[in-house]
């Protein structure tokens, strides 16, 4: 907000900065006129009073005249054109803003959806650590109580050996 606030005072100066220059330009013309375009020498060169400074006066005329063929400088059209072109830039400052701050809320909700599928291959993890724990412990368990050695069944049977049970190998489970 502070840029809008901002722009909007730098548009304001250069308006008035352009305002107080048409306004000292048309002043000095105008004085510019008056000195070169008095009435009185406009008289003497029609009453004829002296031909030399009826030719000087009448270049002078000419050259007056060449000077206000030109078209008045219309400032409330500059003004408005202007104001249109500072218009169509605000707008194309806006949108872009506009785009910046969506990629940004695109770019957080793309973070916390990555965060929160980490989070839940990390328990996952977890679990399936927590499970092959479990389960090794219970293998362990069961190795202990397999006798071991020698069993006699009877005094008159021969000497057999204890089959030890193996336990299940089961493929690596989850991905790999």
């Amino acid at each position: 907000m502070t840029t809008k606030s901002s722009t909007s005072h730098i548009k304001r100066r250069i308006w008035d900065d352009l305002g107080e220059l048409v306004e000292s330009t048309v002043k000095t013309t105008t004085q510019e006129l008056r000195q070169t375009f008095s009435p009185i020498k406009i008289l003497e060169g029609i009453i004829g009073e002296g031909n030399e400074n009826s030719l000087v006066d009448k270049n002078k005329e000419n050259e007056l005249k060449r000077k206000q063929n030109s078209t008045p400088l219309d400032t409330e059209k500059l003004r408005k054109i202007y104001q249109q072109q500072d218009k169509k830039k605000e707008e194309a400052l806006r949108q872009q803003l506009f785009q910046l701050v969506k990629r940004g809320e695109e770019e957080v909700l793309q973070r916390q959806k990555q965060q929160e599928v980490e989070k839940q291959r990390m328990e996952a993890y977890q679990e399936q650590e927590k499970k092959r724990k479990e389960e090794e412990r219970k293998r362990q368990e069961t190795l202990t109580e397999i006798p071991k050695g020698k069993i006699r069944r009877s005094i008159f049977s021969p000497k057999k050996v204890a089959q030890r049970q193996q336990a299940e190998v089961k493929p690596a489970t989850g991905k790999q």
